[in-house]
Formats: C-alpha cells, sequence, structure tokens
C-alpha cells in the first residue's frame, strides 16, 4: 500500500512540477538521465523509415595523433622529425596488398587480429587526411565543429545542436504529434552529448550508464491522472508533459526489457570494451535505436606519449580502441546482426608533426578516421600525409572535408536524400564512398554493377574533356555533380531522366586539378575521382 502511495505521489509530483516549469518556461527536464525539453506536442513526430541499419560513433576525446596511427614508415621525413616518437617501421603492421602501416598497438594482443584482421576480411576502411579548412585548435571549439557538422571557425559562430540530431529530427521525426516510441539515440554514459541534439525539437536520445537504474528512474511515471480538455495553456503544457512521462516509462522498460533479452557471445576486455558490450547486447535484444555513442578519452598526448619500447599512453588507448571493434564485430558476426551496422571514429583533430620535448605531441589539425562494418569499403581512402608541404600553421593539410563521411553516412546508410543532407550539413558535400547502401528495395539496384565499380571516366586523367559512364538498370532520375577533392561542390553536369541502358555524358574541365565525379540514380550513389592536367 505503501508503495503504491509513493508511486502515485512520484507520478503526480512529475506532472504538476513539469507542467508548472513548463508554463513559466523553464529549458529542459532530467528524467531517468534523459533530458528532456519543454517544447509544444507537435515537435516529434513517428517514425518515417523502416531500415533497421544502425550507427555507432566512437568519439575518441583529446585529439588523436594520426601519424603515430597510420604510421607513414616509407617516409623518411617521419623519422627525421619524430625521432624517439615514430614507430620503427619493421615494428608496424602492414596491410595486406598497401603501402599503409598501422601502429602494432591496433594488431598486437588484440583479439581476431585487431584491425589488421578487419582489414583483411573486408569490414575496416582507413581514411586518412580528414579535417577541415581554417582548422581551430581548441578541444572544445573544434569538438563542436566535428558534432554540429557545420564548418565555420568564426568566434561568432554558435552551435547548439548535432548532425546526427539534425538528421533523425529530419528523417524520423518530421512532423506530428506522437514521441517515438523508442529513443533514437543512445548515449553510453555521460550526460546527452550535443551531437543528439536538434535546436529546434530538443534531444532526439537517452544517455544510459546502467540500463537497471535507467529502469528504476524512469520506471512508474506513466500518469494516473486523465489529459485536461479544458484548451487553457496550462493544460497544454500538462497534456504534453504528460506523454513524456508516459514515454519516460516505456523507455526504461523498453531498456531494460532489450539488456535482458540480449546477450553478449564474447568475453569483452575491461574498460572501453564494456561500453561496445552494452551496445551489442541492447542490439541483440531488439532495440530499435539508430545511432550508439561510445566515448574512449586520453588523447591529449602532450607529454610520455609513447617510450621508447612501444609502449605507453598512446599505444594503450589504440589497443583498447582495436579490442573492443574486434570483439564488438565478432560479437554482431555470431549474433547476426553485423549486416546492420557501420561505425567510425571521430577526434577533434591530430597532433603537430614534430614531437615536443615531453615525449609528446601538440595540439594539430588533420588526422585519420576508421569506418567498421560488413558494408564498408575497404580500403585506405586518402594518400600519405606530406611532411614537407605544411600549412601556414606548419601543422598537416587535410585531403577531405569530415563531412564527406557524414554525407555518406546519411545518404547511403540512412537514406537521406541529397536535399536532406544539404540541409542538415549546411551545404552540398560529395559523400567519401567508404560506406555502402544495404540493398533494401528495388530503388538501389538503381546501378549495374558493384557498388564502388559501377561508374567510371574516360579518358582519367584527361586534358579536360572526358565521358562520364554508366549503366541503369531501371530507368529513372539521374543526377551528376562535380566536386573538388575535399568535397564541396564545383558545378552540376546533368540532371534529368534517363532510361535503362548504357548512357555516356560529356565532362568538360577548363581548370588543372583533383575532382570528384559523383552520380544519383534511384536509392544509391557512385563515385570516382577524376584528374584533370592541362
Amino acid at each position: 500500500m505503501k508503495s503504491n502511495t509513493r508511486l502515485t505521489m512520484k507520478r503526480r509530483s512529475f506532472l504538476r512540477t513539469s507542467a508548472g516549469l513548463a508554463a513559466l518556461g523553464a529549458s529542459s527536464q532530467i528524467v531517468g538521465g534523459m533530458p528532456l525539453l519543454a517544447m509544444s506536442p507537435d515537435k516529434f513526430g513517428a517514425e518515417v523509415q523502416n531500415s533497421d541499419n544502425i550507427l555507432i560513433i566512437v568519439q575518441l576525446f583529446g585529439g588523436n595523433d594520426g601519424l603515430n596511427t597510420v604510421i607513414p614508415a616509407d617516409d623518411a621525413n617521419y623519422y627525421r622529425i619524430r625521432p624517439q616518437l615514430g614507430v620503427k617501421k619493421e615494428t608496424a603492421t602492414r596491410l595486406f596488398g598497401s603501402r599503409v602501416y598501422l601502429h602494432p598497438a591496433l594488431t598486437n594482443n588484440v583479439p581476431n587480429g585487431g584491425f589488421k584482421q578487419l582489414y583483411e576480411d573486408g569490414r575496416l576502411a582507413v581514411v586518412q587526411g580528414v579535417g577541415y579548412e581554417n582548422p581551430n585548435l581548441s578541444h572544445f571549439r573544434s569538438t563542436d565543429i566535428w558534432l554540429s557538422g557545420i564548418n565555420s571557425s568564426l568566434p561568432t559562430a554558435q552551435f547548439n545542436d548535432g548532425w546526427v540530431g539534425r538528421s533523425m529530427a529530419k528523417l524520423h521525426a518530421p512532423s506530428g504529434s506522437q514521441i517515438p516510441d523508442y529513443p533514437l539515440c543512445v548515449q553510453v554514459g555521460g550526460t546527452l552529448s550535443m551531437l543528439l541534439k536538434d535546436d529546434k525539437r530538443g534531444d532526439m536520445g537517452i544517455a544510459l550508464a546502467d540500463p537497471e537504474q535507467f529502469f528504476q528512474l524512469g520506471a512508474g511515471l506513466s500518469p494516473d491522472e486523465a489529459a485536461i480538455t479544458d484548451g487553457s495553456a496550462f493544460a497544454g503544457e500538462f497534456n504534453y508533459i504528460r506523454t513524456i512521462a508516459q514515454k519516460s516509462d516505456a523507455y526504461s522498460q523498453l531498456v531494460k526489457q532489450a539488456f535482458d533479452r540480449g546477450r553478449n557471445t564474447v568475453d569483452y576486455a575491461g574498460g572501453f570494451a564494456q561500453q561496445l558490450r552494452m551496445v551489442a547486447r541492447l542490439i541483440s535484444g531488439g532495440l530499435q535505436s539508430k545511432v550508439y555513442l561510445v566515448y574512449l578519452g586520453g588523447f591529449d598526448t602532450h607529454v610520455l606519449q609513447q617510450q621508447a619500447d612501444g609502449s605507453g599512453v598512446h599505444p594503450r588507448l589504440l589497443n583498447a580502441l582495436a579490442s573492443g571493434v574486434s570483439q564488438f564485430m565478432q560479437d554482431a558476426l555470431q549474433q547476426r546482426f553485423a549486416d546492420r551496422v557501420v561505425g567510425m571514429t571521430v577526434s577533434e583533430f591530430g597532433r603537430r608533426p614534430q614531437e615536443n620535448g615531453s615525449l609528446g605531441t601538440d595540439h594539430g589539425a588533420a588526422s585519420v578516421q576508421f569506418v567498421f562494418g560488413n558494408s564498408v569499403n575497404a580500403n585506405v581512402f586518402g594518400n600519405p600525409f606530406d611532411l614537407v608541404n605544411l600549412n601556414n600553421n606548419g601543422d598537416l593539410q587535410y585531403q577531405y572535408d569530415y563531412r564527406r563521411i557524414y554525407a555518406n553516412v546519411l545518404q547511403s546508410w540512412f537514406g537521406a536524400t541529397e536535399q536532406d543532407s544539404t540541409a542538415i550539413l549546411g551545404e552540398r558535400i560529395a559523400p567519401l564512398g567508404v560506406i555502402k547502401s544495404r540493398i533494401t528495395n528495388v530503388r538501389d539496384t538503381a546501378f549495374r554493377g558493384a557498388s564502388g565499380n559501377a561508374l567510371s571516366l574516360a579518358p582519367n586523367p584527361s586534358r579536360g574533356k572526358s565521358t562520364v559512364q554508366f549503366e541503369l538498370r531501371i530507368a529513372g532520375d539521374v543526377d551528376i555533380a562535380l566536386f573538388g577533392s575535399e568535397g564541396r561542390l564545383q558545378r552540376q553536369i546533368w540532371s534529368g531522366f534517363l532510361p535503362e541502358g548504357t548512357h555516356s555524358i560529356p565532362l568538360d574541365i577548363e581548370a588543372s586539378g583533383s575532382y570528384i565525379c559523383v552520380v544519383r540514380a534511384g536509392g544509391r550513389v557512385e563515385t570516382a575521382p577524376f584528374v584533370v592536367v592541362r
């Protein structure tokens, strides 16, 4: 009897207090670890896509040292500028069929061969030279730039939300009065990241450290009081908060049920790997969330980054990363949800090319990223860093705008249109082509040929005149555009309806340089590099 009374008081207290605060203009509440914005009920809508694709984001906070992650072992300049921190070529791990070397901590003493085996199995891509123009070397400002997906170093630019939050709001909650029936995003630990927020619609996910505690905090909030129908302002706020209470209760039960129903088939390492263990168990248990965010800190390696024997802070972090990802992929394969998952690392910047005087490295610019999963084009993207031609600050030059991977995720993995992607990222960005589309409907089969090989340009290189060639399996609208090598739109080449069959579209470029040709047909995007030498 006492427990029922306490539960009733808990419900009523939540409803009255929350509605009162909302009426007074309070901006947010915390319910069961889930920050909630007080907003009008039409801010969320029902899910509009049936895809079961999942994205996992691994945030490496502190600025991961790209040069000691993917080793330029064939460049003597590397050992000249890093006489103590340079990873010896004979200890680095060479990726099969390439001249690319990984830090041994990513492969040695790692379950299942680590990143080397993932690469050889076709489940890992290495992206070199990722960054943005006019890089900001502040941890917090640069993190905001990366998480927001808005490329601006202007001090006046305000970042209030993230590219994932905006994409979830646009693709899965565009209109209507419903709050999603499950949390769209799950962050393991901490308070909800800006990455998972939408400026207009609020928080698009939950922060979860312990499913049992989350369940206890949210359980029993379903109101026992009826909705108010008098049409007053208070009634509107009360009814909205009443709906939030219902969903908080429902979310806590969904998470607990998924965790209890799920399982792991792998004995995960401690530390960071335990976050991925939880993610695997929630996916295994049927939680329908679209995005999971996990976190590995400690990459601000100014001092004692690595010892002469190859041990140290940075090797230990890389080993933790590779162990967690490798064990997660093994678990996903054994539980048969690996086809649904793509993961990627992000870090706010790289480190300076030169080592400092404390066996460490200072804040730099461009770095490397890893993308993993069954739907990854397992390859090495980008060239090794040029250690001679640095930017005006003496830092590494970037090759790829970091948003090219985001555009790839949005268009190939989450089914966003190019217009959606442009609205989310603030400008039209060429997808990198590191992620393949899952064939889920006939629209995805617009091109004949394997993903990544259905488009060709000839001649290539050329003196400016070339031909874009591809074959359509079905008739439909086709869009062809040319982008600069960093990913920004140069000009539109073609847009219109084309019949089934083989097509050759002329391409005429005046300026020498490296370009990207992007062809979109149906639900599939094909990209190909193009070089002009005049």
